[in-house]
């Protein structure tokens, strides 16, 4: 599977468990549970190929939220990129009008220090001295899927060589 602001979604997309009928082409794969999506009509599933084929524009599902500037990248990320692994309504960052690749649940090894980790945060509504808590309730060691996450998860993102991150709680 290869989406380009989704760098691994067979780890860390919500699939289906076992291979079910995509709602829109109806071929019977493992899909991308699309239960959580947002938008006027409601789907089961959805493939790969139906995804990135953008068939959920004309449904009006809406995987990511995001702000839509109307460039091909947000539209893009709305509608043709597996949903973001969280536990809120989160939206896709955007830095510097640009769009970040979403990499992975974050873990301490995926920091070289606090000091980094602090530095890769996403300012909006709190600040960095507001969160320096959540360090401490970061794994310890790397996750290998969404389902090793716990109550508190950091959503890693990279734009060219740096990283940034937001963060949720159930």
């Amino acid at each position: 599977m290869e989406f380009l602001y989704f760098k691994y979604p067979e780890k860390f997309a919500f699939l289906t468990d076992e291979p079910k009928s995509c709602s829109i082409c109806h071929d019977t794969k493992v899909c991308f549970d699309a239960v959580g999506y947002s938008g006027i009509n409601d789907i089961e599933c959805i493939c790969e190929s139906c995804l990135k084929a953008g068939k959920l524009i004309d449904l009006e599902i809406e995987p990511n939220l995001i702000f839509y500037d109307g460039s091909e990248a947000a539209n893009t990320i709305t509608y043709k990129t597996p949903a973001l692994p969280t536990w809120q309504d989160t939206p896709w960052p955007t830095i510097d009008g640009q769009y970040p690749i979403f990499e992975c649940i974050a873990s301490k090894q995926d920091f070289s220090d606090k000091h980094e980790f602090l530095d890769c945060f996403i300012e909006g509504s709190q600040t960095k001295s507001d969160i320096e808590w959540l360090w401490d309730a970061l794994p310890d060691r790397k996750l290998s899927t969404y389902k090793e996450g716990g109550d508190i998860s950091v959503y890693l993102f990279s734009l060219g060589n740096k990283k940034y991150w937001v963060w949720d709680a159930n």
